[in-house]
């Protein structure tokens, strides 16, 4: 694994200060104009910039408390989407590659063959409601993933497109990338299964969202996933190329775990 400068707290702080004018702008288009996934775009961005700005002061408690005043009321929202809709299915993460470039999800109303395979394009979709194959009610919906803006940071850690890297290499990458961005440790262990992958990280900051998120918006946890959780499982996706769902993940004193299942193709 190719390790670089550490950046110190300028370039911390300077980054931070970037992404929480872009997340500001973007949630606050996103609400004006009723665009969910540009207001959880920019909201992703906010949570990154605030703990960029925060943690070189060595308060990472203090950055994760206003991470989830930040970001609970809009996660909230999208629970309470969920549930008036009474959405019973996972979201699956659609593979996508490219620099920069990050997997949407789709949760589909209700379980369907088309529904376990989206087709890829979606990726590029702008629309939220999506129809499946040629039955009306095959529908889903279309949702950036909580955790894109995680994944875009975590590339330009690592200045490079994560489709590019192999599985056995995720575990360096991600744990050295989370490291940079004060969001876990350094060690991160990924272990490939017939069917899927775990992922265990020590959380640095964000475990009291995390918990939160969990006793708060449990449907938005278990069906699409957390901001960190949904980064892990986008991540995979672009490793991987496969549609990924989230299983389960649970976190303990800081000590996040998490399950996700792979496709066994991708169909052409």
């Amino acid at each position: 694994m190719t390790r670089g400068v550490r950046p110190g707290p300028k370039d911390f702080s300077a980054g931070g200060i970037f992404m929480l004018v872009l997340g500001s702008i973007l949630t606050v288009f996103g609400f004006l104009l009723g665009v969910v996934p540009v207001t959880a775009s920019g909201l992703g961005a906010l949570i990154l910039g605030v703990m960029l700005v925060f943690l070189p002061e060595s308060t990472s408690v203090r950055a994760g408390r206003v991470a989830i005043l930040v970001s609970l009321p809009p996660l909230l929202e999208i629970e309470a989407f969920l549930k008036d809709l009474d959405v019973g299915s996972r979201g699956i993460y659609i593979p996508v590659a490219g620099f920069g470039a990050v997997p949407k999800v789709l949760v589909p109303l209700k379980e369907s063959a088309s529904a376990a395979y989206p087709p890829t394009n979606l990726a590029r979709s702008n629309r939220v409601f999506i129809t499946l194959g040629r039955n009306p009610n095959e529908r889903g919906i279309l949702l950036y993933a909580p955790g894109g803006e995680i994944v875009s940071a975590l590339e330009n850690c690592l200045q490079l497109d994560l489709a590019t890297v192999k599985l056995d290499d995720l575990a360096g990458r991600m744990g050295y990338g989370f490291d940079m961005l004060g969001i876990s440790k350094r060690t991160v262990a990924v272990e490939v299964e017939k069917t899927g992958v775990s992922v265990q990280m020590a959380l640095v900051s964000l475990a009291d969202l995390e918990q939160r998120l969990r006793a708060e918006a449990p449907r938005l946890v278990e069906q699409v996933g957390s901001p960190l959780t949904s980064a892990v499982a986008a991540a995979v996706s672009k490793v991987t190329g496969k549609y990924v769902r989230v299983d389960n993940s649970t976190v303990d004193r800081s000590n996040l775990s998490i399950t996700l299942t792979l496709s066994e193709d991708v169909p052409k």
